[in-house]
């Protein structure tokens, strides 16, 4: 903080509102952090459940897969893999938590296994398809997870800057500027009952 100080009842003011609304700002930064805080423990809560989940399907999908190569053979699984054709379309859409610009990620176009393979690999294929959509939901709330809390981080930086450094720095010195302007305008009222005294005593002297 850098002010060139003036022991004035006009600077004082100025100071005043000049904290009322750091204040104002500060309160602001604490709903915020608040509010990232609550956005946040569901979403890390829910991001748990979900690796979970996807670890013991993924296990699954692998344990599939080892039986059929050892039924069949991996250049089975591997020529069979070159079938699809079709690409995974996705859309990448932005949305505001409380300023912070979060992914929403929409699947726009699977590739339809159907049909498209032998039976005994189909089954395993429309799985790894099931699980696509999985891995883009964690995708998702991982970037969500990733962007609010870098944001709580520096939100929390701010509130504890005003709340440690600023505001008390401006308190002190609107503290200091006011006791000096208080006894700077003592001295004036005590020097002003000084002259009138001088002035009524001369006058006085003068009628005598």
């Amino acid at each position: 903080m850098s002010l060139s100080i003036r022991y004035t009842r006009g600077f004082l003011l100025d100071l005043r509102r000049r904290l009322f609304f750091i204040r104002s700002a500060h309160d602001l930064l604490e709903m915020k952090r608040d509010q990232e805080i609550k956005e946040l423990r569901p979403a890390i809560d829910r991001l748990q459940e979900l690796k979970g989940a996807l670890e013991k399907n993924v296990e699954g999908i692998f344990r599939d897969l080892a039986m059929l190569q050892a039924v069949y053979g991996s250049q089975e699984i591997l020529s069979a893999s070159r079938l699809m054709g079709e690409r995974i379309e996705i859309e990448v859409i932005p949305r505001s938590v409380m300023g912070v610009n979060v992914p929403t990620i929409r699947l726009v176009k699977s590739p339809d296994v159907r049909g498209r393979y032998p039976p005994h690999i189909e089954g395993l294929a429309e799985k790894a398809r099931k699980l696509l959509g999985d891995l883009l939901r964690l995708a998702e709330l991982e970037a969500f997870v990733e962007l609010v809390a870098e944001d709580l981080r520096k939100t929390n930086i701010r509130v504890n800057a005003l709340e440690k450094v600023i505001i008390p720095s401006y308190e002190a010195m609107i503290k200091r500027i006011s006791d000096i302007v208080d006894q700077s305008a003592l001295e004036d009222f005590i020097r002003v009952k000084l002259v009138k005294k001088a002035l009524e005593r001369r006058r006085e002297a003068e009628r005598a």
